[in-house]
């Protein structure tokens, strides 16, 4: 039985107490909620996968695998990457990927696989040890190191990806000598919670970011990692997108790059 299956049967009891609970007034706890599937994931599944996609159920495992207590709660997060995903395969847009803030590769296969379908590299840049130390200064003094209960040769056997070059060391210099000076991106997903790395990854992703390409930047709108929200906040005054948030746990935001916007090819 998949998690899937799983979820159907939670989600109709869970319906019968969300019934009970709201003529009282109630929910079933403060933080969370009950969401439908959305469709083409879920009613029109065989439709979906009828129709070439793969970006569905089949990733789900991998999504939570280490993380279960808090990916399987963010379900938003999963559903939002896979429709990011599907979209630049519809409209065809093809190129490489990238990932900053690997982790354990959670999200990585998304970024991965959207790489195996577009011909392109997945590039993914990650310390492989935690935060450096010199970026727990400045806004972010007061933050603790954290994700170091990862390595490079875990998340390689995780991911198992013919298209993934995996960039081990500090951004943005571990760029140096592992990535083509002409890369240009369709996808871009920055993670690494900092203001230093994720200004250095918006300076460097958004001109190489391919007209139309997806550029999603996670805990912008979580009140956590007030970092993050400065530098997005920071670089964006100026650029022609404005940022679109997506309500999952940990508060992404999305822009997708102006036709007309500026671009390296």
């Amino acid at each position: 039985m998949s998690i899937f299956d799983i979820a159907g049967s939670r989600l109709r009891i869970r319906e019968r107490f969300r019934k009970r609970l709201f003529s009282e007034g109630r929910t079933l706890r403060p933080d969370s909620y009950v969401s439908h599937l959305p469709d083409r994931y879920g009613p029109a599944y065989s439709k979906y996968l009828a129709s070439g996609g793969s970006f569905g159920k089949d990733l789900i495992e991998k999504y939570i695998a280490g993380n279960r207590y808090n990916n399987s709660g963010d379900l938003a997060r999963f559903f939002f990457l896979s429709l990011a995903c599907d979209q630049l395969l519809k409209e065809g847009l093809r190129g490489n990927t990238a990932e900053l803030g690997v982790y354990r590769g959670n999200t990585g296969v998304f970024v991965a696989k959207l790489a195996e379908r577009t011909g392109g590299q997945a590039y993914l840049f990650d310390t492989f040890e935690g935060f450096p130390a010199k970026d727990l200064s400045g806004i972010d003094h007061n933050k603790r190191f954290e994700f170091a209960d990862t390595s490079l040769q875990a998340v390689k056997s995780f991911i198992k990806s013919d298209s993934a070059v995996y960039v081990k060391g500090y951004f943005p210099e571990s760029i140096q000598g592992n990535v083509p000076d002409d890369a240009t991106f369709c996808l871009v997903h920055i993670d690494c919670d900092l203001y230093a790395p994720f200004k250095s990854a918006l300076e460097y992703f958004y001109p190489r970011l391919l007209p139309g390409g997806f550029m999603i930047m996670h805990d912008y709108s979580s009140l956590h990692w007030d970092g993050v929200e400065n530098a997005v906040d920071e670089f964006f005054r100026d650029k022609n997108e404005s940022l679109i948030p997506v309500p999952d746990k940990s508060g992404t935001v999305a822009i997708r790059k102006s036709r007309g916007g500026h671009s390296l090819r």
